[in-house]
């Protein structure tokens, strides 16, 4: 009889590390991830000041409203051809993974910016491009191109932002800022671009929202009645009130004006535009059949400041010509189509006086191709922040 060894004791399986609440950086790596796990470890890590957070190849960024110290010359070096598990989630991550990535394969980049109105999207695009121009040690032309992309948001802000039910400064346009560089990774120049301004808030806002900031602006100039300007309150477009601090913006918006060179002419200029549109918009007009105006002033006051002969616009704006069979034709506008063609007037002059601004200032960020080869660039869109409303107008559908 063969006694039979006993068996070799069994393994004891380790307990399975428990999963603490926040602790995760990236929560792609959960075993179970949906929504209401999602939202409640931003929560936690927002409580804990971890603003950041991954969910795969995507950073989320939570605003705190407030001043949180992430952003030192010491954690900009932390993030430099990194390991992404290596170091906390963090917007110098994405820009440092970014510019090494076009580095290595020779190929362009982009990062996408989007969220809510209010989330802090041209912050984390200014803090984006600042750890890339220092992570490709351009020195001092580099230190020189983030100053003017710096300098330049004011003076975007104050005419593509405007205050709205959720957002006090929110950017009503989508900016792309293309970094250039040359072969030996060095920036050397920048461009933007402007998309889908919101032409519309030019002519009308939502009850409680503001036209764009600019225009409450030209009320703090000392030379106003130049442009036939008294109190916001006499313009149809323009909603709200002035803010307190309105003079002081508008000194910051001249100055920064000035140190991207642009001349009092053009100063000039953009301000008889500005004062024509708002002049624009109060044209009514009243008619059972054909329209004509109710008051001539306002649009003889913007003909004025556009140096357009008043009988030439009045016609346009109260009639349309075409031409048939070699015979040309003028017909009357009724009521409803003289308010569209005034607004589309006054939207087309906002939104050209917009795209010649920004031209200019590409003007001041583009590189000598003389003595610069482009070799490589990296893109960051600042997408305008979506928001929803009880009813929502055509431009939140196209964001």
């Amino acid at each position: 009889q063969t006694k039979m060894a006993a068996p070799p004791p069994r393994p004891v399986k380790s307990a399975a590390k428990p999963w603490l609440k926040g602790q995760t950086d990236d929560l792609a790596s959960l075993a179970n991830l949906d929504e209401a796990v999602l939202l409640e470890e931003l929560r936690v890590r927002y409580d804990e000041d971890k603003i950041y957070t991954y969910v795969g190849d995507i950073l989320v960024a939570v605003n705190p409203f407030r001043s949180i110290p992430l952003y030192s010359v010491e954690l900009q070096q932390q993030y430099n051809d990194s390991v992404k598990s290596a170091a906390a989630p963090h917007i110098y991550a994405i820009a440092d993974q970014a510019y090494h990535s076009m580095v290595r394969t020779n190929r362009p980049q982009v990062a996408v910016i989007s969220g809510e109105s209010g989330a802090g999207k041209t912050e984390s695009a200014k803090y984006m491009v600042k750890q890339i121009i220092t992570l490709c040690h351009s020195g001092a032309e580099g230190a020189a191109l983030e100053r003017k992309i710096i300098q330049v948001n004011p003076v975007l802000e104050a005419f593509g932002n405007a205050q709205t039910l959720m957002n006090n400064n929110s950017s009503r346009f989508g900016k792309f800022t293309q970094l250039l560089f040359n072969s030996r990774g060095s920036v050397v120049g920048a461009e933007i671009s402007e998309y889908l301004l919101e032409k519309s808030r030019v002519v009308g806002q939502s009850k409680g929202e503001c036209n764009f900031h600019i225009f409450y602006y030209l009320f703090s100039m000392d030379n106003k009645a130049e442009f036939h300007l008294s109190e916001p309150s006499a313009f149809q477009c323009l909603g709200g009130q002035l803010w307190d601090d309105n003079a002081a913006m508008y000194k910051e918006v001249v100055q920064t004006m000035r140190l991207l060179g642009f001349s009092p002419e053009d100063e000039r200029m953009l301000y008889r535009v500005l004062a024509a549109v708002l002049h624009l918009a109060n044209v009514t007009f009243e008619g059972s059949e054909a329209a004509y105006l109710k008051d001539e002033t306002p649009l003889r006051l913007a003909c004025e400041l556009l140096d357009v002969e008043f009988a030439v616009m009045k016609e346009v704006l109260l009639s349309i010509e075409s031409i048939a069979r070699g015979e040309t034709i003028r017909r009357q506008y009724k009521v409803a189509q003289a308010y569209d063609c005034r607004d589309a007037l006054a939207k087309a002059l906002y939104s050209g006086m917009f795209g010649w601004m920004v031209n200019s200032i590409n003007n001041l960020l583009s590189p000598s191709h003389q003595a610069h080869k482009i070799a490589y660039e990296i893109g960051v869109l600042d997408i305008f922040g979506f928001e929803c409303f009880k009813e929502n107008s055509f431009e939140q559908l196209c964001i």
